[in-house]
């Protein structure tokens, strides 16, 4: 240790000493976040949204425009809305059946997309992740660069798993 650093300063951001890690504090959202997540553009027909997430297993769908920049989500919640008035109020237009999305009011991805969805930048701690992931009830975050451009995504069991694998929990 030097002069008037302690032990603690010496290993803040490194977990225990000896242990190799660093304390969750330290890990971001850019040390965990996926680059493979799905774009769509607003203008995306709905019918191949849903070929989407029948591929993709019903992930949410990022929405952006022609420059990468992020613009919304659609969950499967967004679907079930559409589908299912009663069920929630997500999305400006609601229709009544399967054949409605697909033939009516709702025919592109900006119809029912989710506009306030939850967007964090690479440098966003996990800590801070895991409190609004918890406070909006929602199982993953957009990552975006200064830019507003969607550069990936970070889902709770991401979160979760490396929390376990570092032995925080």
């Amino acid at each position: 240790m030097t002069e008037g650093e302690t032990r603690k300063d010496r290993n803040q951001g490194q977990g225990a000493p000896g242990s190799g890690r660093r304390e969750t504090t330290a890990i971001t959202v850019g040390d965990l976040m996926t680059r493979d997540f799905e774009t769509l553009r607003p203008d995306t027909p709905i019918a191949q949204c849903i070929r989407h997430f029948s591929q993709r297993g019903c992930r949410d769908l990022v929405v952006t425009d022609s420059d990468g920049r992020f613009l919304g989500v659609i969950t499967p919640f967004d679907f079930l809305t559409q589908i299912s008035p009663t069920i929630g109020v997500r999305s400006r237009k609601k229709s009544g059946c399967i054949e409605c999305i697909l033939s009516g009011d709702a025919s592109t991805a900006e119809d029912i997309m989710t506009r306030r969805h939850i967007a964090v930048n690479e440098d966003t701690p996990i800590s801070e992740a895991l409190r609004l992931l918890e406070k909006y009830h929602h199982p993953d975050l957009v990552v975006i660069n200064r830019e507003g451009i969607a550069i990936g995504v970070v889902e709770i069991c991401t979160i979760i798993s490396h929390l376990r694998v570092s032995g925080d929990i």
